[in-house]
């Protein structure tokens, strides 16, 4: 059974097993399999069936930046040969790239966590009220001892990291106290404020730059990607064994398709008081960048991602492989389509017009080159 054929019976199949099973590049695969596959093993998978081809569709519009100055980000990878490492916050979908962690399981293991840092002993049939009532009252019978919150964690952090976040506790506990003399009510807004700190943390630890494997995708074509069909979609192809292009090629990842979201709130929570490893790196990936609904598996995405951070924006434009080919959108004023086209023969890169088949709602190439189509040859003369 093709992708085509799974999608369209989807809705007839029973709960459970669209639970059963992912998409990934196409293929259905079992997604418990799937699931317990590490970096190694899923890279090992997918490098298989990387795409020679792969396709990203550009708006062609002009901005202005927080500096007032316009920009044209398409053009710029065009003349370029760059891609931009987008931020996930950023994305239209505000669940793309969302990892599932709930504040109440978040809240229980950070007050667990704060009861051991205190020396309160806890056991596993603890509530988050009991949790909460025994670490308050911590709090509150040091700070009557010591007239300040001074060496309340008497566990000796494991890193500068958790160092850091004890210390950023103490300041948040003193800041909130003096709005607010309700000790509980301040840990529980700490606690919340902690939580989204973490959620952003953990979409912004990467960068993503997104591609397609088709240049004929008319919803690509129609949507905000190539503004509705006055855009371009740039063609590049994939070299695989090209030394220049190795750290690009291994971060390179097909899109998992499914229905279940995984809970990975225990494998996550290690990372709220340490660095980066590689194991919590790909668990953000794997569960996050990489998990996307089944209702979108039409797309067959790939994402480039990188682990980059920087103040420079200019730091996540990066070189990527060759482009061998742009598509000019069958809505692209004509004026537009000549500055497109002049830009190519600069490049010496080939380029063709889509347009919608006749018989079926798919997009195909002209059959005319644009300096041979009517429209465009009038537009010239009218300039």
């Amino acid at each position: 059974m093709n992708i085509n054929d799974f999608l369209s019976e989807a809705n007839g199949f029973a709960s459970e097993f669209l639970s059963s099973y992912c998409v990934i590049n196409g293929g259905i695969f079992d997604l418990k399999r799937v699931e317990n596959l590490g970096f190694e093993q899923f890279a090992l998978l997918t490098k298989n069936s990387v795409p020679l081809k792969l396709y990203k569709y550009f708006p062609d519009k002009t901005i202005t930046d927080d500096k007032g100055n316009k920009i044209n980000y398409s053009i710029s990878a065009l003349q370029d040969n760059t891609v931009f490492l987008q931020n996930p916050l950023q994305f239209d979908d505000i669940y793309d790239s969302d990892i599932n962690i709930e504040f109440f399981e978040y809240e229980y293991l950070r007050l667990k966590t704060y009861c051991t840092k205190c020396g309160i002993k806890t056991k596993d049939d603890d509530t988050t009220q009991e949790l909460g009532n025994a670490f308050v009252q911590e709090l509150y019978a040091h700070f009557i001892k010591n007239k300040s919150f001074d060496n309340l964690f008497k566990k000796k952090p494991v890193s500068e990291i958790e160092k850091l976040t004890n210390q950023k506790f103490i300041c948040s506990l003193i800041i909130e106290l003096q709005n607010n003399s309700n000790l509980a009510e301040v840990v529980s807004k700490i606690i919340w404020n902690e939580y989204c700190e973490f959620l952003e943390e953990l979409r912004t630890t990467f960068r993503i730059s997104c591609f397609s494997t088709t240049p004929y995708s008319q919803l690509m074509w129609g949507g905000s990607y190539a503004d509705c069909h006055k855009g371009f979609c740039i063609e590049y192809t994939v070299l695989p064994n090209d030394e220049n292009y190795r750290d690009i090629y291994y971060n390179l990842f097909p899109m998992i398709y499914c229905k279940t979201r995984p809970n990975v709130v225990n494998e996550l929570y290690k990372l709220k008081d340490s660095s980066v490893t590689k194991d919590t790196l790909w668990n953000i990936y794997f569960n996050g960048a990489l998990r996307k609904s089944i209702d979108w598996a039409f797309q067959n995405e790939w994402r480039l991602l990188l682990p980059i951070q920087s103040k420079n924006i200019s730091d996540y434009n990066i070189k990527f492989f060759p482009i061998t080919k742009v598509f000019l959108g069958n809505r692209m004023s004509q004026s537009r389509r000549k500055e497109i086209t002049n830009i190519c023969k600069e490049k010496n890169i080939p380029y063709i017009g889509v347009k919608r088949k006749n018989d079926i709602f798919e997009m195909e190439e002209c059959n005319i080159k644009c300096e041979d189509c009517a429209k465009f040859k009038q537009s010239e003369k009218s300039n």
